[in-house]
Formats: C-alpha cells, structure tokens, sequence
C-alpha cells in the first residue's frame, strides 16, 4: 500500500473529529451573528490580549539585544504595543472603532488591487470571476465606511460568525466526505 493511501486510511478514521469541530465552529459562528455585540467586544479582547502579550515580549527582548542598535526603539515599539493591548480592555468600543475603519480601507484596496489585477490579465480563463471577487470587496469596503463608526458594534462580530461558519462547514463537509470513502 502507498503512503498516500495509508495517509488517507488514517485521517479517514479521524472523520468524526473533523465532523464534531465542525458542528463546533457552526455553533459558535450562530451565536457569534445571534451576539454581534459581545462577539465584537470578545473579538477586540483577544486582539488586545494578544498586542499585550507581544509588547511585553518585544520590551523584554530589547533589552536583551543592547549590541545590536536602535534597543530604545525596539523597547518604544514594544510599549506601544502594550498600550494599545491595554486600551482594548479599557475602551474596547473605541478600539472595534478603529480596527473596523482599518478593516474597511484594507477591504477597498484589496476590491481596488483585485480589479486592476483581473482587468490586466483579461487573457485567463473565467477572469471575470475576480472582477466579481474585486467587484464585492470593494462594494462592502465602502458599505463599511458609510456606516462607519455606528456599524463598528456588530461588523467584526459578524466577520467573526461568518468566518466561523464557513470554517464549519468545510470540516463538516470534510468529515462526511470521509466517513463516506
């Protein structure tokens, strides 16, 4: 027998757990639509958890590389980043405020990069389907920025379901197309 085919007898035999995390992550991702408040609010926690425990490792590590150049910098950068961990539990409307404007602007000049990318390249195959993708980018980049800063109380928390949701299902599919090889 191949490896691949050893490979696929063994993962075929963890088909419940892909199916089981699926659920899981559906679940979840409901909940997090059903709460677009507080799955907003969670989301801004765990950024800001994260910016906290980086700015501490990033001030700690500058001081252990004084040789090499610039250790001020370094220690800045890392308290910067501590603060701004910091600020998402203090005011964590004010930071899913800030992220959601980030967000946008990523989303417009990703719909914006997407669309001179698929114009430029006119020659492939079913090109249009990324005028499409570019087309839908953009259009929610700027239904973002139209709603901006009321909306920043739900959008990440829907981001957050829709992702979780999605992410579900390709388990959940994943999994029974398992069981059924």
């Amino acid at each position: 027998m191949n490896t691949e085919l050893q490979s696929f007898d063994t993962v075929r035999t963890k088909s419940n757990g892909f199916i089981a995390v699926g659920i899981i992550l559906i679940i979840l991702g409901v909940l997090a639509l059903c709460y677009q408040f507080v799955a907003t609010v969670f989301s801004v926690y765990f950024i800001g958890s994260l910016l906290f425990i980086a700015g501490i490792a990033q001030v700690y590590h500058s001081f252990q590389i004084k040789g090499f150049g610039y250790t001020a910098l370094w220690a800045v950068l890392g308290v910067l980043y501590v603060v701004t961990g910091l600020l998402a539990f203090i005011e964590p409307i004010a930071v899913s405020s800030a992220l959601t404007l980030v967000i946008c602007f990523l989303l417009i000049l990703s719909g914006v990069t997407q669309l001179i990318a698929a114009f430029n390249n006119r020659a492939y195959p079913r090109w249009g389907w990324w005028v499409f993708s570019g087309f839908i980018t953009l259009l929610l980049g700027i239904l973002i920025i139209a709603g901006w800063p009321a909306n920043s109380l739900w959008v990440l928390g829907m981001f957050l379901g829709i992702d979780l949701i999605f992410q579900g299902w390709a388990y959940l599919t994943i999994g029974c197309a398992l069981k059924r090889h």
